[in-house]
C-alpha cells in the first residue's frame, strides 16, 4: 500500500480551505512552468544560448531567463520566444469541442 493521497481524495478538502479560483490559478502557474521548461529545452535542443535568444528578441538574457522560469508567459512574449528559435505561434479557437485554427498577424 501507498502512503500517498490521491488527488480525487483531498481535492474537495483544498477547494474548501483555498477556493476554487486559487486552485485554478495554481493550475495556471503549474502550466507556465511547465511550458517554460520545454522552451528551454528546445533551445538547447537547438543549440542556442539564452545569450543568443535574448539578441534576437532584442531583450536581456534575463529576461530569457525569467521567460525559461515561467514567471513571463504572456502570449506576445512567448511568440517572440518562439520566434526567436524560429518557430510559430498557432492560435486555435475552440467552442463545444470544435476546433477553429486562427492565424495571427502581426498589428500595424
Amino acid at each position: 500500500m501507498s502512503n500517498y493521497t490521491k488527488w480525487s481524495e483531498m481535492r474537495a478538502e483544498v477547494v474548501k480551505e483555498f477556493g476554487e479560483e486559487a486552485l485554478a490559478d495554481a493550475r495556471k502557474v503549474n502550466q507556465a512552468y511547465i511550458d517554460a521548461y520545454r522552451l528551454a529545452q528546445r533551445r538547447k535542443e537547438l543549440g542556442m544560448t539564452q545569450l543568443e535568444v535574448a539578441q534576437e528578441m532584442g531583450v536581456t538574457k534575463g529576461r530569457v531567463s525569467q521567460i525559461e522560469r515561467g514567471e513571463v508567459s504572456t502570449l506576445a512574449v512567448i511568440a517572440r520566444y518562439v520566434a526567436a528559435l524560429g518557430g510559430t505561434i498557432q492560435v486555435s479557437a475552440v467552442f463545444d469541442g470544435n476546433i477553429y485554427p486562427l492565424k495571427a498577424t502581426r498589428p500595424a
